[in-house]
């Protein structure tokens, strides 16, 4: 499916789908913090192919619930990388919409993750969580993004001071330069693990194309190039994602990883990239189930009897969202 109309009709489809199962007046069906960030961002996503402002009812409805439980104050949440996807939704829609109080609250909840959470330890960066046990790329590259929209919503280019913390620390200790894998985490014996993940190649690959574009530094466009030709030709063989199935957080991932590949191929032109993803967006909805929602594993049928968790449903609704044409642009 490459016609325009199309793919924008299945990308509102795929929305309308999921919210018709999970979505209750602001809730989203057992759904936890990051999991809102997330659905958040899809729906970004969908005005970023639409242009359809209309969206944001949706958006203002989710945030104040958002708010009702958890409160404009996250300190409470041990995750930092919690956080920092919820300032990065939430920035986004700032940017999109002007609201400033969306804004207001991504600024408070920033520093007080990154505040916690930056150390000289283990090559610099920032902690996974309060504990402080290890350093991880599921939090660095999420704050990367986050100052960098900070810094685009704000006029405060110190966010990119920030930024730099974040990304260099993932360059240096967590990145293959000759292959373009990302590790997961470094932990305090200094042990690391070298498991790789379509949400670390994601944020990786969005990351540093951000400091690219603020910088002009070519450098970075190269590693998001090696980091996105990793996740094409070597996790998936230029095939369909059909994997990531066990676990709570794990069958989201490459929701994450669809946004950002969508934007490499805007960014560079290179046409292989939105190809796979609609391939993967094709498969995915050739495989949905009777009320049109789609599992993680994009080349398996979904069925129709089975209790799907909203966060494993969003990763499909995110590809088939991101395969469409970009019309609006920060």
């Amino acid at each position: 499916m490459t016609d325009k109309k199309m793919l924008t009709e299945r990308a509102y489809a795929a929305v309308e789908a999921h919210k018709a199962v999970y979505y209750r007046e602001g809730d989203y069906v057992k759904a936890d913090f990051w999991d809102y960030a997330e659905i958040f961002e899809i729906i970004e996503d969908l005005y970023e192919v639409t242009g359809d402002k209309a969206l944001f009812a949706q958006f203002e409805e989710m945030y104040q619930y958002v708010l009702k439980r958890y409160t404009e104050d996250w300190h409470k949440n041990p995750y930092n990388d919690d956080i920092m996807w919820l300032v990065i939704a939430l920035t986004r829609a700032y940017l999109y919409t002007g609201e400033k109080k969306y804004l207001d609250t991504a600024v408070r909840n920033f520093r007080t993750a990154y505040d916690r959470a930056v150390s000289g330890e283990l090559g610099g960066g920032l902690f996974w969580r309060i504990e402080n046990q290890c350093k991880n790329t599921c939090v660095n590259c999420p704050g990367a993004i986050a100052a960098a929209f900070l810094a685009k919503a704000t006029s405060d280019d110190t966010y990119y001071d920030q930024m730099f913390v974040c990304l260099d620390w993932a360059v240096r200790m967590m990145f293959e330069p000759d292959t373009g894998k990302i590790y997961d985490c470094i932990n305090l014996d200094g042990s690391i693990n070298r498991w790789s993940s379509t949400y670390n190649q994601g944020t990786f690959i969005g990351a540093c194309m951000m400091y690219y574009e603020k910088t002009g530094d070519a450098k970075y466009l190269d590693y998001a190039g090696k980091a996105a030709e990793y996740v094409k030709d070597v996790m998936y063989h230029d095939g369909i994602m059909n994997n990531e199935e066990p676990g709570n957080d794990l069958p989201g991932f490459k929701g994450i990883l669809a946004r950002y590949i969508r934007r490499y191929a805007d960014l560079t032109e290179k046409e292989e990239y939105r190809d796979w993803l609609r391939r993967n967006a094709d498969s995915a909805w050739e495989n949905r189930n009777a009320q049109d929602i789609m599992w993680t594993q994009l080349g398996v049928k979904t069925e129709d009897n089975r209790e799907y968790d909203v966060f494993s449903m969003s990763a499909a609704m995110s590809v088939v969202v991101n395969s469409a044409d970009t019309v609006i642009k920060l």
